[in-house]
């Protein structure tokens, strides 16, 4: 009888911290979502700079802030902004004991117009920096982890291999990556 009543316990075990997280977790519930994806948008005034200076600026901010960087390609080439380009963050996850480095690809939009600007990060994706770690299966899809950390229930299968405590933990850490980056934008369009 007791064989039969430990893995029911088990399971009642591992869900009831879950249930405890769901609705309550604010980092989870409160990020910037726009038709569900994920999107740091804002306009910023700054008083007294004219376009060609703050289009200067946002420049050489991505350039210097974002080491690896490309053009982004996703939104198409007709996009007229100062930066449309994509960028590799790199943080650190500690889902346990151990810090794992991570990157994390972001489409940036800088959009500079008299006395103000306006940024726009998205079609955020990221992954472990190491490959051994990456070949495992992680999935890399911010929006995916925000949807299924919103379920009643994740799922057995899903729940052997991630949990609502890890993705809390991917999300934070992303989450305080992409924010120091709009914390240094603001800072070198303002100075």
């Amino acid at each position: 009888m007791m064989n039969k009543l430990l893995p029911v316990i088990l399971l009642l075990l591992m869900a009831v911290p879950g249930f405890a997280q769901q609705g309550n977790d604010s980092l989870i519930y409160n990020l910037p979502t726009i038709n569900n994806k994920l999107v740091y948008t804002d306009s910023i005034i700054v008083q007294g700079r004219d376009s060609i200076m703050l289009d200067s600026t946002a420049k050489k901010w991505f350039n210097s802030y974002y080491a690896d960087h490309q053009p982004d390609t996703i939104q198409g080439k007709n996009i007229k902004s100062s930066v449309v380009a994509q960028g590799i963050l790199l943080y650190n996850v500690t889902p346990g004991l151990i810090s794992i480095p991570f990157y994390a690809v972001v489409s940036v939009q800088i959009n500079c117009r008299n006395n103000g600007y306006t940024y726009k990060m998205f079609n955020i994706h990221f992954r472990p920096k190491n490959g051994v770690v990456n070949a495992i299966g992680y999935q890399n899809d911010p929006d995916y982890l925000i949807k299924l950390y919103k379920q009643k229930h994740i799922g057995l299968i899903t729940s052997m291999n991630i949990n609502r405590g890890m993705i809390r933990n991917y999300r934070a850490a992303m989450n305080s990556a992409v924010q120091a980056s709009i914390a240094a934008l603001n800072k070198a369009m303002t100075n």
